[in-house]
């Protein structure tokens, strides 16, 4: 071959670029008359010497193809790419990732905080009127959520103590503006809801902000924000009521009386330990009887219908058509599951694994579950609760740590966004082609 190709005059070169244009796919009426019978004498030059065109130009033949077939597939990869990025953008439009929202979302924030630190006394009112658009609004994105509908979610202790809130600001306002009526709830009623709602308040749902991973600062997500509207706000009011009761009465004096402050004591007088339902003259002994006024009816819930709701495949091994889902099916597949089996049953990741793919946790698990939702609660009441009973100071503290926590998830989260989101997800999704 080498011999052949020193025999080639610039007339052959030029036979072989013309060969590589025509394989490219060039237009040919570009090419002159001259060069067509240029080339057509070196044709008949190279045949006369010998030369097999066939040999002469097989190597830019293949050349060529393989360089079609090469930018034909890094075409079609690189439409799959940018499909995908679209893909995801569109999904996270559709969440509310927006100039506007997000706009909104921070507008809100900072007024909020205006409120908290200007207007103490007026704070409750913000609490109202935007749980009763918030919380509406996202239920709307629950009973559309795809693939289960999530809907029961509103049964959850930190969704019902909230509504339990709204419901008696409401019968407070009533009595007090509509009725002018302010003996129709009475003092006792009023000082037990306090109890509880403050034992509530500063225990489990502070509590809640710093356990709980998704309580997080999503300034576009209303679903996020509602979330963590339920766990922050209730503290920030609570703390308005203890520690600036004299200008709410000044502001709202036929709504909240606040009589009752003086005499609040956070432990009943059998102690820090009790049984439920005794001293509910106390922060503490409220806050207890109340949890266990859901509790009970939750797990019996869960025991008659809920736990089976979102099973993937029934008892008899037939495939099912699961339509509702549940606070604690989705706490379980967040990874609890594996936890839980791993510490308290010895259960292997893939089995945990295979269970949270089919929805299908035994009684055992979700008593493990309620348990362990027992003791945490306890156990908020006692250690945060009771310090910002008796504490300004650490009540402000707490609200300030959790503020920043929440935000500090939510900017992790906006991190992830901006850089490593979509390398991940075409990573996954074309593992095969970048391999």
């Amino acid at each position: 071959m080498s011999s052949e190709r020193s025999s080639l005059t610039e007339a052959d070169v030029d036979r072989a670029n013309l060969l590589e244009a025509e394989l490219m796919g060039f237009d040919q009426g570009n090419i002159t008359e001259p060069a067509r019978e240029h080339n057509s004498q070196s044709s008949n030059t190279m045949e006369r010497n010998g030369v097999d065109l066939q040999k002469v130009f097989a190597g830019k033949v293949r050349t060529v193809m393989q360089d079609n077939v090469k930018r034909k597939g890094d075409k079609e990869i690189l439409n799959a790419v940018l499909k995908e990025i679209e893909m995801i953008s569109a999904k996270r439009m559709s969440e509310g990732l927006n100039q506007w929202n997000f706009s909104f979302g921070v507008f809100n924030c900072f007024f909020i905080v205006y409120i908290f630190g200007a207007h103490p006394e007026h704070l409750w009112v913000v609490y109202l009127v935007e749980g009763m658009y918030m919380i509406p609004r996202k239920f709307y994105n629950m009973w559309h959520a795809k693939p289960l509908n999530q809907a029961l979610y509103y049964l959850d202790f930190c969704w019902c103590m909230n509504f339990t809130a709204f419901a008696l600001i409401l019968l407070l306002v009533f009595s007090g503006v509509v009725a002018h009526d302010e003996g129709l709830v009475s003092e006792v009623a009023r000082k037990s809801f306090f109890n509880a709602m403050m034992g509530v308040a500063c225990g489990t749902l502070m509590g809640a902000n710093i356990v709980l991973p998704f309580v997080a600062c999503m300034f576009h997500d209303v679903n996020t924000m509602t979330g963590l509207f339920i766990h922050l706000m209730p503290p920030m009011v609570m703390y308005t009521f203890m520690w600036h009761s004299a200008e709410i009465k000044e502001h709202w004096p036929y709504i909240f009386h606040l009589t009752y402050l003086e005499g609040l004591k956070f432990f009943p007088e059998e102690g820090i330990f009790f049984t439920p339902g005794d001293g509910l003259d106390s922060v503490a002994g409220s806050t207890v009887a109340l949890y266990f006024l859901w509790w009970i009816p939750y797990v019996c819930f869960q025991l008659l219908v809920g736990i089976d709701l979102p099973k993937k495949i029934k008892d008899d091994g037939t495939p099912a058509k699961p339509v509702w889902d549940t606070v604690f099916h989705s706490t379980m597949r967040q990874g609890l599951c594996i936890t839980l089996g791993k510490v308290f049953r010895g259960r292997s990741k893939k089995d945990s694994i295979a269970l949270c793919m089919e929805n299908d946790f035994d009684l055992i698990d979700f008593f493990i579950y309620m348990i362990c939702h027992l003791i945490a609660a306890m156990a908020a009441f006692y250690l945060i609760g009771y310090p910002c009973f008796v504490s300004q100071e650490f009540h402000l503290f707490m609200i300030i740590f959790v503020t920043w926590l929440v935000v500090a998830r939510g900017a992790k989260r906006y991190t992830y966004y901006t850089t490593k989101m979509y390398a991940r997800v075409l990573r996954q999704h074309f593992a095969d082609h970048f391999s």
